[in-house]
Parts: C-alpha cells; structure tokens; sequence
C-alpha cells in the first residue's frame, strides 16, 4: 500500500523518549531524526530529537531550546503544533503533531504537475500559514516542497523551528534546499519574510512545472552561483500563472508581494465561487489518491496496528523465539550509507563554506575598489571644483581689473577735457582784458589829445586897430597858430595808434580804435575839408562858442562787454556698480545647480544664488537659463517643479534664472494627500520637522526618481508590503517621482 514510508528503529536509536514509545524511524538528516511515537494518551506523534551519536554540545542543546520556543508559540491550523518537548534531555526532543499526508516534493515525483487553480489553492493555503508565522515574529527561512505536507483539507507548513534555532547558512544548505532558496540567503545575507516567499514562488513554480526554476545540472557549486545572481529559467510556466509567481521571484526583496496579498488574490479570484477548503474540487484524482493513501496508513497506526514494514507486528511467542541466524553483512550495509551520505553532506559544506569565503573575499575586494574609485572620483570632483572657482575668480578679477582700467580711462579723459576747457577760458579771458586796456588807454590818449588843444583866436571886431607887422602881439598870435598847427597835425598823425595799433587786430570788437576821423572836434565840417584857419575872418562869435563846446564834450564810448568765464561742465554722475548680490545673479550660467529651494512660504531659501556641483548632495535647483530682458520670466518653463528667480540690480540690470527642481531619493517636500493630492515640488522640507507650512500638509519623502513609462504600459511606484505612495509626472511629462509619508 502506498504511503508513508517508515524504517525500523536500529541499534543506536532510543525506545522511548520522554512519555512516547517510538514506533519507527520517519526521517533523518540534517540536525536530528524524526520517530514516529505513540503515547501520552494523545496519539501518533512525530518525535524531533538531535542525533543520537555522541554527547549533544551546549551549543546544540541551546539551538534547540530555541526551536522549541519559537515553535510553541505558534497555534494553527495551517502548522504542525508542538504537543510535549523536553530540550534538558539526555536527547533533546519535541513531540509534533503527525500528519499522515505526502509532502508536495512527493507528490510532484509520483503524480506530476497541477493545474492552475490548483497551484493557486495551494498556494492560497500556503499563504496562510505563513502569514500565522510572519504575525507570531518567525521567519521560516526554509520553505521548500519538502516541508510543505497535503492533506485534504489544505496544506501544512512543518519544521519552521529551524528558523531561529539554527540560522540556515552556507554550511547547511544542500542541493534539495539551495533550488528553493532566496538569492540574499544564497549570499549568506540575512533572512526576511520576502525570503519565505521568494521560496514559496519557487515551490509553486515546481507544482506548475515539475522543476525548480533554475536550470539545473548536478552542480551543487554552480547551482548556488545562479540562485546568488537570481538567474532564473521560467521557461514553460503557464501564463495564467504569471501574475501569481513571477512576482514571488522579485530579484529585490522589498519588491515582493506580502503574503497576506497572494490570500487576497486568491480570494478576490474566487469570488462568486462555491467556497470549499477540501482538495477534492482543486486537485486532480492521482493527488487525491496518493492523500486518500496516506490518510488510510494514518488512521491503522493511530488505531494500533502494526507499524512493521513487513505488515505484521510480532507476537510474544515470536519474540521468545531463538533468533534466526543474521543475514550476512553487506558491503554497503544501511550504516555505511549513512556514514557515506554525511561524509558527502559534510564535503558539500566545506566545499560551499570554501565557496562562500571566496566569495566574501571577493565582495570586500570589489567593495575597496569601489570605496577607491568613489574616493578618487571625490577627489576628482573637489579638484575639479577647485578649478572652476579659481577660474571663476581669475574671470571676476579680470573683469574688475578690467572695469576699474575703463573708469580709471574714463578718469582721465574726463580730466583732460576740463584741463582744455580750462585754457581756453583762461585765453579768452586773456584776450578780453588785452582788449579792454586798450581801449582804455585809446580814451586816455583821447582824452589828453582834448585838453591840450587851445581855444580858437577871436577876430577883432570891426573898428579895431589892426596889428602891425613885427609887433609883439602879432608875433604872439602868430606863435599861437603854430602850436595849433602842430596840434591838428598830431592828432591827424597819431603815433600812438601806430604804436599799439597792432593788439587791435583789426576786431570789430567794441572799444576798438578803427580810424582817426572819430576823434574829428568839428562837426560841421565837411569831409575832407582843411582846418580852420586865420583867413576865415567872418566867422561870428557864436560859431566860435559852438566849436569850442564841441572840442570840449567827451566822445561817447563803444560799449565794451564783459569777458565771461565759461560756465562749469556739470560733474558727470557715477556709474553705478553692482553689489554683492547682482555679482553672484551675474555669475550664474545656464547648466549650472544652485543650492537654494522654496521655503515653503513663497520665498527663496537665501538672499543670492549659491552655486554648486550638480552631483552634490546640496544641489536642489539646476538652472535651465538665464536672460537679462525684462520680463524674461514669462519664458521660463512651468509646471510642476518650475519656477524662476529674478532682480533688478543696483547697475539697471534685470536678470532672471529659470530654475527647475533636482530630485533625489531621501529628500522631503510637503503635500497635501487627503482629498485632492497637490504639492509645490519646488519646496524642499526637513523630514524630521515637526510642522508644515500649510494646515492640511503632510510630509513626503521622495523614494524614486524614475523615466516615465511609455504610453499604456502597466508600471506603478515600487513600495514595500502595504505601503502607501504617491507620485508626480514631472519634467514636462518625461520623469516620475514616487514618495512616501515621511
């Protein structure tokens, strides 16, 4: 009859263990063995103990204390639940309930492979249980078909105690177990609940298969470098399995689905459906035979019978009976096999632990590379740096020295011309009182001209005695004609014009002597005519009076104007210069980052642009371009994540910098998520602050920075078992940053 396979109990296995008699051997490997038992009253048992060969170390003894703890605290009806357990024991053990059902690696070898819906049941089943573990603190660490027993009324998760009690490493793993193995675990990493279900998709994928999915060859060694790498072979999984393994199979952890989510899916897919938690509706009739089979051996042990391979269980008469002569010794006696088994068991540990120590020494060679590499491309960015802001320094000097040669240029230009400005007002000035003195000297010449002519002679009335020749009054009045001849005759020559006649220049300027006749004291003659004289006897008194008055009257000057200074050249008003402020919005250049954002209250978060590398931490605006035409904001991009900066200098000058927000992982922003979701992507917010800038905000931190998916593909934000997120198409569309509450 088919079913549980049970061995004899041989010389060095125990006849009871605690209250339960052993009945036969179920298994053995690993850390221990496994008797089937009866006793206590509650009865068939599965017995767990370490193995019986030689004293059992404190080490091992602690391990499987812990076992016990661990497994005793788990109650459910998806488990194997612990009955009686006594870790002081000369040999430990612990008394399981017994499942009289096939595991699924069995299963699998004997009746083939399932259906879809039955793969999911299973796996729906499987869920459950472990969901009890992950609730309890327990991460199986071992889920493998093996471990997973199929009756009828759903599966049974068993030997979970191995978890904690002896953390499965390198050293334990064997072919059977490294096929079902997380890639974290495979690197000697340690477990988590996304590693049971890694381990869970690959049970499921040998239900649907029949194989592990990886490509296996025999190779214990290069079986284990793929599980590490996760280098998986799916071929001829059904697609109406996809969607329920492949995700199980996330190379990354937090990528995986909780198991609490495969028994959502499951039920949400059975909706509408009859709902039954027996195997006879999911699994096909081979399945359910090869149970039927096992549930049959189950119940003749629990009632009593015999539990002897050969069928009958000896009587007391033949156990009084002389004992029949021994076969002969095999070669390859059972023992021998077991010492062989474990001498291969332990040269694949050692082989696998040489592996692994190899191996870790390669991560820490690639991890020092990798810390030298960053450490010379640090190294690179700070001299690189250091470059460009001596550079930037060298250009500002050159520009100030620049600047300060043009005002100095300026300077002196400026000073130049009010020194020509200031000669020519002196010549002119100069000139003018030239001018001014001689006209007048030309009135004092005049002047002196007057006052030195005599009074014209009086002629004698008639009746008068006329004078005699040679008489004294004769010779006097002839005297006095002469002096007046020589003074016409002066006048008429002027020596002193021809003297200085020559700082005239012939101006028109007034005040200047032009000719003699404006010193003429008669004004009735006629042009031309000779002077009076003597012979002009009939001459009356009266014209005499006329021309005397007229010799003495002082000639009326040409009006002279007054030289004037030229009026002073206005100070011309400085130019103005930029200050602090304008230099660092002028330094700034399309493509450069900038490490200033939104405060959050409509404000920048410094009073200048800050300039920065693009790769630093620091860099939280990188700046798209730069313009100095007013209004030039009404250019820059928007949307989410745009904004611009703008100033009008002290030098006239409006420059604007249109920005937009660099993002990066572990940066915080706030948001408002309940009812319409809506965030200012340009604020940047410290992810321990303890309040928002606006009632209604929470805090965001940004998990992701992503390409945005093509058109109708199906992609969501990456998030960690029942993990809310959020996300924003950024970037006109091409980028998509996911974020999760802070």
């Amino acid at each position: 009859m088919a079913g549980a396979r049970i061995d004899a109990l041989g010389g060095d296995d125990p006849v009871t263990l605690g209250p339960y008699r052993l009945l036969g051997r179920l298994a053995s490997g690993g850390m221990g063995r496994i008797y089937l038992a009866r006793g206590g009253g509650r009865g068939l048992v599965a017995v767990k103990t370490l193995l019986a060969e030689g004293r059992v170390g404190e080490t091992d003894r602690r391990r499987f204390a812990r076992e016990v703890a661990l497994a005793q605290r788990v109650d459910s009806a998806f488990t194997a639940r612990v009955r009686d357990a006594d870790p002081d024991a000369r040999w430990p053990w612990m008394a399981i309930d017994y499942i009289a059902a096939p595991p699924l690696s069995e299963l699998v070898r004997c009746c083939g492979v399932l259906p879809a819906s039955a793969v999911r049941w299973i796996a729906a089943g499987t869920a459950q249980a472990l969901v009890t573990l992950h609730e309890a603190g327990i991460v199986h660490r071992d889920v493998k078909p093996q471990n997973v027993l199929l009756p009828l009324d759903g599966p049974r998760v068993i030997d979970f105690g191995i978890s904690h009690a002896s953390d499965l490493t390198l050293t334990n793993l064997t072919l059977g177990t490294i096929a079902f193995t997380s890639p974290e675990q495979a690197r000697g990493e340690e477990s988590t609940a996304a590693s049971d279900v890694y381990s869970l998709g690959a049970t499921l994928f040998l239900l649907a298969t029949g194989r592990p999915p990886y490509r296996t060859d025999g190779d214990t060694l290069r079986l284990l470098a793929r599980v590490q790498r996760c280098q998986l072979d799916l071929a001829g999984l059904p697609k109406e399995l996809v969607q329920t393994i492949r995700p199980c199979l996330a190379v990354q952890p937090r990528h995986r689905p909780a198991p609490a989510e495969l028994l959502a899916r499951f039920r949400r897919q059975q909706a509408g459906l009859p709902t039954t938690t027996s195997g006879t509706r999911w699994l096909p009739p081979r399945w359910t035979g090869l149970i039927d089979a096992y549930a049959a051996q189950g119940r003749e042990w629990a009632g009593g019978r015999s539990t002897d391979p050969a069928g009958a269980a000896p009587t007391l008469v033949q156990r009084t009976r002389p004992a029949a002569q021994p076969p002969p010794t095999l070669v390859h006696s059972p023992e021998r096999r077991a010492r062989a088994a474990r001498d291969r068991t332990r040269r694949e540990m050692a082989a696998l632990a040489e592996l692994a120590a190899r191996q870790r020494a390669e991560q820490a060679e690639r991890e020092e590379a990798e810390r030298e590499q960053a450490e010379l491309l640090a190294q690179r960015q700070a001299e690189r740096d250091e470059r460009e802001r001596a550079e930037a320094a060298r250009r500002e000097a050159e520009r100030a020295e620049r600047a300060r040669a043009a005002q100095e240029r300026a300077d002196r230009e400026r000073a130049e011309r009010e020194r020509v400005e200031r000669e020519r007002a002196e010549r002119e000035r100069a000139a003018a009182l030239r001018r001014a003195e001689q006209e007048r000297a030309a009135r004092r010449q005049a002047a002196r001209a007057r006052t030195a002519s005599p009074a014209s002679p009086v002629p004698p009335g008639p009746g008068a005695p006329s004078p005699r020749t040679g008489s004294p009054a004769a010779a006097s009045a002839l005297g006095w004609l002469l002096v007046v001849a020589a003074v016409i005759a002066l006048v008429a020559w002027q020596p002193w014009e021809k003297a200085g006649g020559g700082s005239a220049s012939g101006s028109a300027a007034s005040g200047s002597v032009t000719s003699g006749s404006d010193l003429d004291t008669h004004g009735d003659d006629k042009a031309g005519a000779a002077p009076d004289t003597d012979t002009d006897t009939d001459s009356d008194s009266d014209n005499s009076d006329a021309d005397t008055d007229t010799a003495t009257e002082e000639p009326t000057p040409t009006p002279t104007r007054r030289p004037t200074s030229p009026a002073p050249k206005p100070t011309p008003k400085p130019k103005p210069t930029m200050d602090a402020t304008d230099r660092a919005f002028a330094a700034v250049h399309a493509g450069d980052c900038l490490n200033v954002y939104n405060d959050g209250y409509d404000n920048m978060s410094a009073s200048r642009p800050i300039r920065v590398s693009c790769g630093a931490s620091n860099a939280y605006m990188h700046v798209s371009r730069v313009s100095t035409r007013s209004g030039a904001s009404s250019s820059c991009d928007t949307g989410a994540g745009f904004t611009w900066w703008s100033r009008t200098g002290d030098d006239g000058v409006v420059r604007t910098l249109c920005l937009d927000r660099v993002y990066r992982a572990g940066q915080c922003f706030p948001a408002k998520v309940n009812g319409a979701t809506n965030a200012d992507l340009t604020v940047v917010w410290s992810c321990d602050a303890s309040k928002v800038p606006k009632a209604g905000q929470s805090i965001l931190r940004i998990t992701g920075f992503y390409r945005a998916p093509k058109a109708g593909q199906n992609w969501t934000c990456p998030s960690g078992p029942g993990e809310r997120f959020w996300y924003w198409q950024v970037n006109q569309g091409r980028s998509i940053i996911c974020a999760s509450a802070a």
